[in-house]
């Protein structure tokens, strides 16, 4: 693993956001593209996964425990 130090000149030791900086300064164009695609697929599965969390809550909001529950019994084929 590579290990980046340092900080600013008043000793604050670096963020994640400027660690990741430098290191892709110290890559290849190909490496940085390949931390491009996985950082924008991780950007969208949080996304993806902040509606699905938004979607069963309203869901959740709108029945309650009293609701009738069906089973595949009271289907009609």
């Amino acid at each position: 693993m590579l290990a980046i130090e340092g900080g600013d000149t008043k000793g604050s030791p670096m963020t994640h956001k400027e660690i990741l900086a430098e290191l892709l300064e110290r890559m290849p164009e190909e490496i940085v593209r390949e931390v491009q695609h996985y950082a924008e697929y991780l950007y969208a599965k949080s996304q993806h996964e902040e509606w699905s969390e938004l979607s069963l809550a309203h869901l959740a909001a709108r029945y309650t425990h009293e609701e009738v529950e069906y089973t595949r019994d009271d289907l009609k084929r």
